[in-house]
């Protein structure tokens, strides 16, 4: 009769072939008379054949239907007009309101933009006023204005005088200055005989005298001719022989322009 009692494994030896554990293995063996099975292929798309004409089809996948609204009871007048004036967060403001009124006229947003417009043209302008002027000194503190408008304007509009007066004398002495330029070029050239030219504007080909004028020749075998010069008696009887011309009285203009 085998024992019925145990051996305590501290007993037992540490190693041994009572502790190892039992693999088993499975081996797939494929007989050589055996076949494998064909991999399936993929399925043919199927083509449709192109149809002579386009055929809609007769019912359409779904028909569109308006989603089912629920209303509660019928509302009285004095609730639909309550409505109306109801303030809703992030909204318009209702009508009747005075905020509805100032942002549906027109008007108002009119005279708004053309008084923006008009006072940042005026700003510029004055900005500009007070710094070109030569009697920008002159003006009063811009805290006057509020203190005495009265003699603050009336300063202005002195000093806005005087500079237009000082830009049209400008204008003026510039203008004579051309003028004096011009009548000196047009002397000299009928002193040195420069006025009688041929061809439009003087523009056209000119000869070798024409070029030369009274400068000396070298080599011609010609006698150098004599050039007048312009502090000779000469020349101030020919600009003294020429018309006086009256100066035009000086026109008042506003800014230099008017």
């Amino acid at each position: 009769m085998p024992p019925t009692t145990s051996i305590p494994r501290f007993l037992l030896p540490q190693r041994g072939l009572i502790w190892s554990k039992s693999s088993t293995t499975f081996q797939t063996i494929r007989y050589a008379s055996a076949k494998a099975k064909p991999a399936k292929k993929a399925p043919k798309q199927i083509v449709l054949e192109k149809p002579a004409k386009f055929n809609p089809p007769s019912h359409p996948a779904k028909k569109w239907k308006e989603p089912r609204q629920y209303p509660g009871p019928k509302l009285s007048e004095e609730e639909a007009a309550s409505l109306k004036h109801k303030q809703y967060p992030n909204m318009m403001p209702p009508k009747g309101t005075f905020m509805h009124w100032f942002v549906n006229n027109k008007s108002i947003h009119l005279y708004i933009t053309l008084g923006t417009l008009t006072t940042l043209a005026f700003t510029v302008w004055f900005t500009t006023f007070q710094r070109n002027s030569p009697f920008a000194d002159m003006l009063p503190a811009g805290s006057q204005f509020f203190l005495h408008p009265i003699a603050y304007t009336r300063t202005f509009f002195e000093v806005l005088k005087l500079t237009s007066d000082y830009n049209t004398q400008e204008t003026i002495e510039r203008r004579k200055a051309r003028v004096e330029d011009v009548a000196k070029r047009d002397a000299y050239r009928k002193a040195h005989g420069l006025d009688k030219q041929k061809g439009f504007g003087g523009w056209t080909a000119k000869s070798d005298d024409e070029v030369l004028g009274t400068g000396m020749r070298i080599g011609d075998g010609k006698k150098a001719e004599v050039v007048v010069d312009d502090a000779s008696p000469v020349v101030e009887e020919d600009v003294l022989q020429q018309p006086e011309k009256r100066e035009r009285r000086p026109v008042k203009k506003w800014f230099g322009i008017w």
